[in-house]
């Protein structure tokens, strides 16, 4: 905070300490408890450098929201977080199937973990709102009550971001993939599909 006046100072130490049990608990639903804390400190940080520019053209605690997802989409997009589980609900019917893991079968947890990957690439790629809905029901588990209220917005309008979110995902993901009743057992449509590149027989 060092590039804030004493006054800049004292007034983002209180929105701090108004908002980090909030940030760092939805933090922990979506990377989990072991990284959580340190994300909500990078979360912050951005947060410290952007409040001199920040002009309250949104809610506050919904603009902390907004930082901390993107923060936390871009931890799970790096290379060490691609070894972690991430949630089944990723790829539930609601959102897209992916392949079942084998727990036995070391290749196919392999390619799953590519899909994964290449999935968590495709949600970067959403509109800013569709992308905060998306990831807070697909990666912390958040109904539409819950999301409405971290979004400062009403139910009916996080239903419709949702709805958008996925039709949104399912076009930027089928640019590069087939589909097969719903599911990633695919053959690329183009080289850019998430298969690696000596497995062209699916995604």
């Amino acid at each position: 905070m060092t590039g804030l006046s004493h006054e800049g100072q004292a007034a983002f130490r209180a929105f701090h300490d108004a908002n980090h049990e909030r940030i760092l608990a939805v933090l922990t639903r979506m990377v989990g408890s072991q990284d959580a804390e340190d994300l909500a400190q990078v979360a912050f940080a951005k947060a410290a450098e952007a409040w001199p520019t920040f002009r309250g053209d949104a809610d506050p605690s919904t603009w902390m929201h907004r930082i901390a997802i993107n923060v936390a989409l871009d931890h799970l997009r790096s290379r060490s977080a691609r070894e972690s589980k991430l949630t089944e609900a990723l790829c539930s019917p609601e959102t897209l199937s992916s392949p079942t893991a084998d727990g036995s079968d070391p290749e196919r947890e392999l390619a799953r973990k590519d899909v994964h990957a290449c999935l968590l690439e495709d949600i970067g790629k959403l509109s800013e709102t569709h992308r905060e809905a998306f990831m807070l029901n697909a990666l912390a588990g958040m109904n539409d009550d819950e999301i409405a209220r971290m979004l400062g917005v009403s139910k009916g309008n996080v239903k419709v971001r949702l709805h958008r979110a996925r039709d949104e995902f399912r076009r930027i993901v089928g640019a590069r993939c087939d589909f097969y009743r719903n599911e990633f057992a695919c053959r690329p449509s183009t080289p850019d599909c998430c298969t690696p590149a000596d497995k062209k027989s699916g995604c």
